[in-house]
């Protein structure tokens, strides 16, 4: 058996493809070693590495020369100002010459030395699919906290042409064009480019980044090479992604979120697809992309005001206040909620709105304070039980 695996493996890289790694840096040398370390420690080794400083003024040059004078596979060029993400990412396009690309940032790391091998064998095995992912671990870029896994795939019920795949024990699913589309962008799921690896071609067919998009290009580019040609999953942990508050999802304000988003929908209703696709996914994609960025603030103030008024407030006006402040809160919420669909109407067009499931209590944003106030009552009193399920059936 030991024998038949290495001679498979032994075809795998003589008639394998190019993975070229496309890898921008800016102000990174706390953390480009350890992205170098996981490329060069990959089981396939057709790969090269291109890998553009884009102005750096900390020590990241110093560290990309002594890898490229290393590894011969490793190019580097360097810019003297910043110019960006993309001008970074297009001079590397420039370098490369490999028939997949796998792009990540330098502060981000392979933590999967098979992922390489995996992704050549999983888009060998299924031609049609545009690109190959798995799933990436999320990290504080503040204190390296972390923070979940993104990228997982769970095929809806009514999900057709879902193919299976078992490659040396890692389990793979080959998922169509149009459940692509309804799983990828009606879940509002996050495929991180450190656990992707895409056709060349593919890409250059859509033009690689639309930097109109800003931040949210590669989230389009990846889920419309999906919707378009269908992508395959692996059922691994492959990479680590470090994520801060200087990202664009923590630092824009909440209409700017909200116009870049409903620019990416216009975006997805613009491509030519080989089907046609159902109009609720759009619904889907503004119903997601609204609780996403406004249900955990609202908990959290609301969570606030509890702590406060456990403190401040006598038992006996608690509930009463509490309650109020609930009231107000779905207000403020309710408006926030009408302007971000506004922004979407004015930018991609009106929708049919979802019809809501009636046995969907509480509102998703009061479910874990309903939660709390059921837990809580089971141990102080009636009277906070009762709260928590009038804030479930609110």
């Amino acid at each position: 058996m030991d024998r038949i695996r290495r001679a498979a493996d032994q075809l795998v890289e003589e008639h394998g493809m190019k993975i070229s790694v496309i890898l921008p840096n800016f102000n990174h040398g706390a953390f480009i070693a350890q992205a170098f370390e996981g490329i060069l420690a990959q089981t396939y080794q057709n790969w090269e590495l291109c890998v553009v400083d884009d102005g750096s003024t900390d020590d990241s040059w110093a560290i990309i020369e002594r890898y490229r004078d290393r590894d011969p596979r490793i190019f580097a060029d360097r810019f003297t100002s910043n110019r960006g993400a993309h001008a970074a990412f297009r001079r590397c396009l420039e370098l490369c010459s490999g028939e997949l690309l796998y792009s990540t940032g330098a502060d981000d790391y392979l933590s999967n030395s098979r992922f390489f091998e995996l992704g050549v064998r999983a888009l060998q095995r299924f031609p049609q699919a545009a690109l190959t992912y798995a799933r990436a671990v999320l990290i504080d870029g503040n204190d390296g906290r972390q923070l979940g896994e993104t990228g997982s795939y769970i095929p809806r019920r009514q999900a057709h042409g879902v193919a299976r795949y078992t490659d040396t024990g890692t389990s793979m699913q080959f998922i169509p064009p149009q459940e692509a589309l309804a799983g990828f962008v009606s879940r509002h799921m996050i495929i991180t480019f450190c656990a992707l690896i895409a056709r060349r071609g593919v890409m250059a067919k859509l033009g690689y980044y639309d930097e109109a998009l800003g931040p949210q290009s590669d989230g389009f580019l990846n889920n419309a090479m999906a919707a378009l040609y269908g992508a395959v999953f692996i059922d691994a942990t492959v990479a680590a992604g470090r994520i801060s508050d200087k990202t664009y999802s923590g630092s824009a304000g909440d209409d700017d979120y909200f116009r870049c988003h409903a620019l990416l929908e216009k975006k997805f209703r613009a491509l030519q697809l080989p089907y046609k696709a159902d109009e609720r996914v759009f619904a889907q994609f503004r119903a997601a992309t609204i609780a996403d960025r406004l249900s955990e603030p609202f908990q959290r103030h609301l969570f606030d005001t509890v702590r406060r008024f456990c403190d401040s407030v006598p038992p006996d006006a608690f509930v009463t206040k509490t309650r109020r402040e609930c009231e107000r809160l779905e207000a403020a919420l309710n408006e926030r909620i009408e302007k971000a669909r506004a922004i979407f109407d004015e930018l991609a067009g009106p929708v049919v709105p979802l019809t809501p499931d009636p046995d969907s209590r509480p509102r998703p944003w009061l479910k874990p304070v309903a939660e709390f106030f059921l837990t809580l009552g089971r141990v102080l009193g009636r009277s906070l039980s009762g709260f928590g399920k009038r804030l479930w059936e609110f």
